[in-house]
């Protein structure tokens, strides 16, 4: 482990808060057509792969992803992930930038 790296207990704990708003959406979706499912789940893979891309990376990096994932989490954004057909769509662009910050552009989300 280098002197940036993540603790393998704050890799899994990113990954899960992930997961449990991938959880959250697919429950809505079940009653919800505005939920792009499709969308949340490439966004969230995105997120688990930027995780541990930047694992050993310095904290600077490490505060990006972890902010990508805080917005992803929040319902109730730009534009809510459950009201509109498109509101995942900031959500995406968000982890978009961060890829693009990052140097990871092999990781965006493909949005269309």
């Amino acid at each position: 482990m280098t002197e940036f790296a993540l603790p393998a207990h704050g890799v899994r704990d990113l990954k899960l808060k992930v997961a449990r708003h991938l959880e959250e959406l697919a429950r809505e979706a079940l009653d919800n057509e505005n939920v792009d499912l499709g969308l949340g789940a490439r966004i969230a893979d995105a997120l688990w792969s930027l995780v541990d891309a930047t694992a050993d990376r310095n904290e600077a990096d490490r505060s990006a992803v972890r902010g990508a994932i805080d917005y992803f989490v929040l319902n109730r954004d730009e534009t809510s992930d459950i009201d509109s057909r498109h509101g995942l769509a900031d959500d995406a662009r968000i982890v978009n930038e961060t890829c693009t910050t990052l140097g990871l552009p092999e990781l965006t989300v493909r949005t269309g």
